[in-house]
């Protein structure tokens, strides 16, 4: 047999390995997961905090993707709708963004993966789902503690209100989490919203710190003021979960980013696709959650911050004014 000239003369069965590994590289690369693939996206309202998300996941995906958005526009049973439709020509996985999103695929797409993010207390609604996995709103409550002791070390009184019902199971971790890492936890429930000022007047004597976690019933529209004042006040730090809430005088927050969301759940989306919708119906935690400071908050409360924690924060906050604007801002309840 003539061999080409510069070509190497080798046995044809020595390319076969190299081929085949060849094959197998290109169709496992990022690029190639998920080629051709058609996902639905459930929005639950046109929120910015959604719409990071969504922004987010779309960057997230070879370009190659065929996306189809629906909006629910805050109705449940125009999400229950649109998912019952997508049954008609169903997708290859399903992205749900909010809780009414995730309520309507849950209830009426069975067949289909689906992956959920932006969704506050998943579990009292029953989610993850067999066909469902997610990204979790909330970043671990030992990962917010060992936070918050970084930030302010000598501060081991931690206070938190909280309503059993929605943060029952996260605050019991809490207490778990602070036990092992030196601190006393405080925790208090509240049943109504009317409850939460005397509560709090009461709990900001006993602690150093006020945790404000993310709870429906604790972060409303007419708490947030109060808080915020009562605390400066009080001379109590306010550790929380909105960078908001911080360039509005809290000082410091661990703020899980709503585009850095999306691209996680894009990563979910693109490994369920690749094995086919195999789910394991859990939820992973968020990915890399950015610290906020209020440099002028921490100094009025007395408190010196590490100046490497200032280096590595991803938001920083030294405006004069602590108690900015009395509205409740898009990145405090999803």
């Amino acid at each position: 047999m003539m061999i080409p000239s510069g070509a190497t003369n080798k046995p044809i069965y020595f390319w076969r390995p190299i081929v085949s590994l060849l094959a197998l590289l290109w169709f496992t690369t990022p690029c190639n997961i998920g080629y051709g693939a058609d996902i639905a996206i459930l929005k639950s309202a046109d929120l910015p905090y959604y719409e990071q998300a969504v922004v987010g996941f779309r960057a997230g995906l070879p370009a190659t993707t065929t996306i189809r958005e629906y909006n629910l526009h805050g109705q449940l049973e125009q999400g229950l709708d649109i998912a019952r439709s997508l049954r008609a020509s169903p997708p290859d996985m399903v992205l749900a963004v909010g809780l009414k999103a995730a309520m309507a695929a849950k209830l009426q797409i069975f067949d289909q993966p689906v992956v959920f993010c932006m969704v506050l207390n998943p579990e009292a609604h029953g989610l993850p789902a067999s066909n469902m996995t997610g990204v979790a709103v909330r970043t671990p409550a030992d990962i917010q503690l060992s936070t918050l002791r970084s930030v302010m070390p000598g501060r081991t009184r931690i206070g938190v209100l909280y309503d059993e019902d929605q943060s029952g199971g996260f605050v019991h971790e809490a207490l778990h989490a602070a036990k092992h890492q030196g601190l006393d936890l405080v925790a208090v429930a509240v049943h109504k919203q009317e409850e939460i000022p005397l509560t709090l007047r009461g709990l900001l004597a006993k602690i150093d710190v006020l945790w404000l976690i993310q709870d429906q019933l604790v972060v409303s529209e007419s708490a947030i003021p109060f808080f915020i004042e009562s605390t400066l006040s009080a001379k109590i730090p306010l550790f929380t979960f909105s960078s908001t809430l911080v360039q509005q005088g809290a000082v410091s927050a661990l703020v899980v980013d709503p585009w850095t969301v999306g691209q996680q759940a894009a990563r979910i989306a693109l490994s369920q696709l690749k094995q086919h919708g195999a789910l394991n119906g859990q939820m992973d935690p968020p990915d890399h959650p950015q610290l906020a400071l209020n440099l002028n908050s921490a100094e009025y409360l007395g408190l010196t911050l590490n100046p490497e924690l200032i280096r590595l924060a991803g938001q920083i906050f030294s405006g004069s004014g602590a108690v900015a604007r009395r509205v409740v801002p898009s990145d405090l309840i999803p």
